[in-house]
């Protein structure tokens, strides 16, 4: 007799094209959707999302208003909507533990598990989070994390699951006739191309990457940045690109479903986080075979294949300009190809955290 499908409430901030958002999507791809639906509560809807591959999919979106917002207006509709569908398990995916209190409104809702999902290691509301770390060991049924790092910054001494940011590999397997169709698409054929994939926030510290990108620009004339993403960062960052005048030397664009593809256009990933939970970029640009050049404040647990080399911020912009043109020479010297089995191996293949999420 075949089974009740399932259904897993997600609440995030929004469902475009990120680190958590493609981590969440690769898993629902993955999944048996005949067994097991996602669904999510979204606070942000932006022009480039996932909602409606999520609804054809056979997912639902529910909206609610922001908690910078209206905080108590926020909770209760969260409750509301759980308790209107019946959800029994909800999974809140966050940077910090402020938003224990929407597993606290799933609680009174009904739900049977409750889960924490830690996804970084700092957050712009240290204060605030400290105090809510401390609903941590009672609110939660369940505490998963992307890294040991995030699940410490998250819950402290309590319990927590190691859940891998998992992707297909299959997706970002290096295939030569993609590069030189991105490269051709942007004029980039002869350019040596420096890449970055994240959202103008903070943490990724784009400030640092462009002087680190100006140095090289003035030993290298055939250098090329590339940035994919957006944010709320990106006025002072289209503004440091014209202080910097970049604005021949810098791509902006934009968010992209197709991230893929810009992995196999880049020569070199550049990558100096202030700080990160597990950069899932990081893994599809490992699968793919790009050499990646990152700060020392992110997790060495990422560090999956040697297509990585760590640096710390503290070696300054000239430093990092060096060591990324090093790279650049040893890049174009040899011929790259997928690492796919390796990371399969280090279990980061999506097969089988589907699997657990069916069975779990």
């Amino acid at each position: 007799m075949r089974g009740k499908m399932k259904r897993i409430l997600h609440i995030v901030g929004g469902m475009s094209p990120g680190g958590t958002e493609n981590f969440i999507m690769n898993v629902y791809r993955a999944v048996d959707r005949s067994k097991l639906q996602f669904d999510f509560i979204v606070h942000l809807k932006k022009e480039i999302n996932y909602d409606d591959e999520i609804e054809g999919m056979g997912g639902r979106l529910h909206y609610v208003v922001r908690k910078a917002q209206n905080p108590i207006r926020n909770f209760f509709q969260i409750k509301r909507v759980i308790k209107d569908h019946h959800y029994d398990t909800v999974c809140r995916h966050s940077d910090n533990a402020f938003t224990v209190v929407d597993l606290l409104a799933a609680r009174l809702a009904g739900a049977k598990r409750v889960i924490m999902h830690s996804h970084s290691t700092d957050t712009g509301h240290r204060r605030i989070h400290s105090f809510f770390r401390l609903w941590m060991p009672y609110v939660p049924t369940h505490r998963f994390a992307c890294s040991e790092a995030a699940g410490r910054w998250m819950y402290k001494k309590a319990k927590f699951q190691i859940i891998p940011n998992a992707i297909d590999t299959e997706k970002f397997l290096f295939q030569e006739p993609v590069r030189e169709k991105m490269r051709e698409e942007y004029g980039l054929q002869e350019a040596h191309v420096y890449g970055h994939v994240g959202s103008f926030v903070y943490a990724k510290n784009h400030e640092y990457l462009l002087k680190v990108f100006s140095h090289i620009a003035e030993q290298d004339k055939r250098a090329v940045l590339v940035l994919v993403g957006d944010g709320e960062g990106r006025e002072e960052i289209e503004r440091q690109i014209g202080k910097l005048k970049l604005e021949k030397r810098v791509l902006l664009m934009g968010r992209r479903r197709n991230v893929e593809d810009f992995l196999q256009m880049f020569d070199v990933l550049l990558f100096p986080s202030r700080y990160e939970g597990f950069p899932v970029s990081l893994v599809e640009a490992q699968a793919s075979g790009l050499a990646c050049l990152i700060s020392d404040r992110i997790t060495s647990e990422v560090c999956l294949t040697d297509c990585i080399q760590s640096l710390s911020l503290e070696e300054g912009e000239e430093a990092w300009a060096e060591k990324a043109m090093e790279m650049m020479n040893e890049s174009r010297a040899r011929a790259r190809s997928s690492r796919q089995r390796e990371i399969k191996e280090k279990g980061f293949g999506i097969e089988s955290l589907a699997r657990f999420y069916e069975e779990f």
